[in-house]
């Protein structure tokens, strides 16, 4: 504006012609025309608040040069729940530094028909308390995290989930050794109160290796993530011997974009504000079908990635199970979309499984019980078919409450399992349930 001013010979034609032009003239016409006197406006006035308005234009087309994304979008993806019942904490004691105690508690109903090409339909209609888990957390010495839970169902005791040391040795690196669920694929490593469906995905149920005793190295290095552990090939509900045994190796790099952008560009799209790739492999030197590797699998093979971004994120993950028994492969593509930001949210998952060898899937129906957590996740269900070749759709609905520590879902399920031998399946569940940690 002082610009505009100085090049003018005529100041005061030129002030009240640049209010004019901008809309921001009203108090000097009406001063030129009477409307007002002297007294009740002054030039100085007008200035100030020609100046206020001008810098608010600016503060505002400032914003609107950038679009800020804060989001949390690593939060959507996390693998467990921070524990709330914080018993004791004092950072002053050199020995204990805290002590939590943290629980969940399941419920789960599926109802619906099985309905085979040949022979009778069978109805599924389960409606029980899954798991019921009660445990506790305590960080000693700074550095060294010791947990242990227990877990049953609608059935009772079920068996120990986890008892382990976790020691960070240094902020890259960290050394866990005990029982607990050896971390392959995508849905498995995820802890059951976090995880998103009514069950895992069919495959990477029958060939996820067993909740076992194992001891486990991993790094970090910027965006990578690196993880070497062995692992006993016996399991048990409660402790499992030691013997025979699996090599599990992880590696992951996580490239989260930049979250602004310039508004200015039309086409500008907002980047995604979460991006992983990861790739577990697991060699198995047992030969025992009925060890912690299901089926004797020589050869576990899972990699895949998972993107946030807005109120949509995709998690797609491919899996491939060699062994000498047989061998099997897969797919799992979920997306998840927030409807409401973390209140409701919709939950889509397309799960495919196929094989060589007659029978070499095997499909778990209802709900499933928590024995699937303390050994093999395939373990839980009191229904199980085989076939050749397998797919299956699951949509619904998830209501969060106090975060992600309360949450209601309901959904349908369609599976579509084919058997050359025994003829084609198929069924359609009504999932409902809900969930409550802490």
């Amino acid at each position: 504006m002082k610009n505009s001013l100085k090049g003018s010979p005529w100041l005061a034609v030129g002030f009240i012609g640049l209010f004019v032009s901008q809309g921001r003239g009203n108090e000097a016409l009406d001063l030129l025309e009477g409307k007002i006197t002297e007294d009740e406006v002054t030039v100085t006035e007008l200035l100030q608040k020609e100046d206020a308005g001008e810098e608010g234009a600016d503060a505002e087309e400032e914003q609107k040069k950038t679009l800020v994304d804060d989001r949390d979008y690593s939060s959507r993806w996390k693998n467990r729940l921070a524990p709330l019942g914080m018993v004791y904490e004092n950072e002053t004691n050199p020995v204990v530094q805290r002590v939590a105690i943290d629980g969940l508690a399941e419920w789960g109903l599926a109802n619906g028909d099985i309905d085979p090409k040949a022979g009778s339909s069978q109805k599924i209609d389960d409606n029980q308390l899954k798991r019921v888990r009660l445990g506790g957390m305590m960080r000693a010495f700074y550095n060294t995290d010791l947990e242990g839970r227990v877990v049953g169902d609608g059935d009772g005791y079920q068996g120990i989930d986890t008892l382990k040391a976790t020691v960070q040795v240094n902020e890259a690196l960290k050394v866990e050794a005990g029982k607990f669920r050896p971390p392959f694929s995508q849905e498995y490593r995820q802890d059951p109160n976090v995880r998103i469906a009514p069950g895992l995905s069919p495959i990477v149920a029958q060939v996820a290796p067993a909740n076992t005793v194992g001891v486990r190295v991993s790094a970090e290095n910027g965006p990578w993530e690196m993880g070497l552990g062995w692992f006993s090939g016996k399991q048990d509900q409660n402790i499992p011997e030691l013997g025979g045994g699996f090599v599990l190796a992880n590696l992951s790099y996580t490239f989260d974009g930049e979250k602004v952008v310039d508004s200015s560009d039309e086409d500008a799209v907002t980047p995604p504000g979460h991006q992983r790739w990861h790739l577990d492999y697991l060699y198995n030197t047992s030969e025992d079908v009925n060890g912690s590797v299901p089926n004797g699998y020589k050869h576990l093979l899972s990699t895949g990635i998972e993107v946030s971004s807005g109120n949509f994120d995709f998690g797609g993950d491919f899996i491939v199970a060699n062994g000498d028994v047989d061998t099997a492969w897969g797919m799992t593509l979920t997306g998840r979309y927030w409807i409401l930001e973390d209140a409701l949210r919709f939950v889509g998952r397309y799960n495919y499984a196929d094989t060589d060898d007659a029978g070499g899937l095997s499909v778990g129906y209802g709900v499933p019980g928590a024995l699937g957590d303390s050994t093999q996740p395939l373990l839980g269900y009191s229904t199980v078919l085989s076939g050749d070749e397998y797919h299956s759709f699951y949509a619904g609905l998830d209501w969060h409450f106090v975060e992600d520590y309360l949450m209601l879902s309901t959904g349908l399920e369609l599976k579509l399992l084919k058997d050359e031998t025994n003829g084609d399946t198929s069924s359609l569940l009504w999932h409902t349930g809900g969930r409550v940690a802490f």
